[in-house]
């Protein structure tokens, strides 16, 4: 009796010793970020979307985005988040991550005379790269501003020139260009940072 009851306690505590440590449940996501809020493609070009999950308190968190898009028939999304402008029309692609859901919206167009509707400036150092950018009619550039303060002032004889963006840093700008022409800009904060945009 005593030998069966000695067993039974050596069992119980076999069940009741394991690892009670369990992984961290990943933190909830509070919002979901685009890389992109506005873009405009033109028939046949594509743009590549990420997404990026946020706590509350704007920490990076984990997850896996589905994607949709409003417009199918206007711009198409891969499970990759690679957006297909697919006829002129506006439509909004989504990223679901946790519950929660980012979106930016995109702007098809079948004008633009076969150049691209966008476009990015990077400032690697003291420069824009690359310093000449070319687009279409109705095309946006997107200005992406690092951890150096920069500007981009326009040559203010230029008639159809976008706004200036004043000194910042560590944001992305867009700026759309309606007009046809060549725009000069230059960052007064570093002399001779200069860039060029030709609209066709």
């Amino acid at each position: 009796m005593h030998r069966l009851f000695a067993v039974a306690l050596i069992a119980l505590a076999a069940c009741s010793g394991g690892d009670s440590s369990t992984s961290p449940a990943p933190a909830t996501v509070a919002s979901v970020s685009l890389n992109v809020t506005n873009a405009q493609l033109g028939v046949g070009q594509t743009l590549q979307l990420t997404a990026t999950p946020l706590t509350s308190t704007g920490t990076v968190t984990t997850g896996t985005a589905t994607w949709s898009s409003s417009a199918a028939g206007v711009a198409s999304v891969s499970p990759s988040g690679l957006v297909s402008g697919v006829s002129a029309g506006v439509a909004t692609i989504s990223a679901a991550i946790g519950g929660r859901t980012g979106s930016a919206t995109i702007t098809v167009s079948a004008a633009g005379g076969g150049f691209p509707l966008a476009a990015e400036v990077t400032m690697p150092g003291n420069t824009f790269s690359p310093f000449l950018t070319t687009i279409g009619v109705g095309g946006t550039v997107t200005f992406r501003f690092g951890s150096v303060d920069h500007n981009v002032i326009f040559d203010p004889s230029k008639q159809g020139r976008p706004a200036d963006i004043q000194i910042t840093r560590n944001v992305n700008i867009a700026r759309t260009f309606n007009t046809r022409g060549l725009f000069p800009y230059d960052c007064t904060v570093h002399p001779g940072m200069s860039g060029q945009v030709e609209v066709k």
